[in-house]
């Protein structure tokens, strides 16, 4: 059976919906960032005072597709969105959980602004880790954030 593009961006948009059902991954709060509490769409969440901002967020891998598959869904609608792709690479976590990051470059307000977004699957569930703010404080926080998401406790 052959899926479309849409069914899977829409697929993906109804799981990522569905998060405040399942609460999971958690980052260690990196120094300079505030830990914020829990809200219906991320099951962690941390700003710095320049604004730049970590979440997590863990979803049930109901189709039982690997990072792969998460990662193309992902960047297909961050591209129809009008994010622009800089780079992708494959990252692992301190506890040897596997994922892919996409980084991309978007507009806010007229500022040019920073996202990147790891994601990690399991059989059972979908980790994604998002990573933003503006060009200039997150490009001086890149080493604080890369090392804050190799820190993800995904558990099952």
């Amino acid at each position: 059976m052959k899926t479309s593009l849409t069914h899977i961006a829409l697929s993906l948009s109804l799981i990522f919906a569905a998060a405040a059902c399942t609460h999971g991954a958690r980052l260690q709060t990196p120094d300079g960032f505030a830990t914020l509490g829990d809200d219906a769409s991320y099951s962690y969440r941390a700003t710095s005072a320049k604004g730049v901002v970590l979440t997590t967020r863990t979803e049930p891998n109901d189709v039982a597709a690997n990072t792969d598959f998460w990662a193309e869904a992902l960047d297909a609608k961050l591209r129809a969105k009008g994010y622009s792709a800089d780079a992708a690479r494959k990252v692992k976590t301190a506890r040897g959980l596997s994922g892919t990051q996409m980084r991309y470059t978007t507009s806010h307000g007229g500022r040019e602004h920073r996202y990147w977004v790891t994601v990690f699957a399991t059989k059972k569930k979908v980790f994604v880790v998002e990573a933003a703010g503006d060009k200039e404080p997150f490009d001086k926080s890149t080493g604080v954030v890369e090392s804050a998401i190799a820190t993800l406790d995904a558990t099952e």
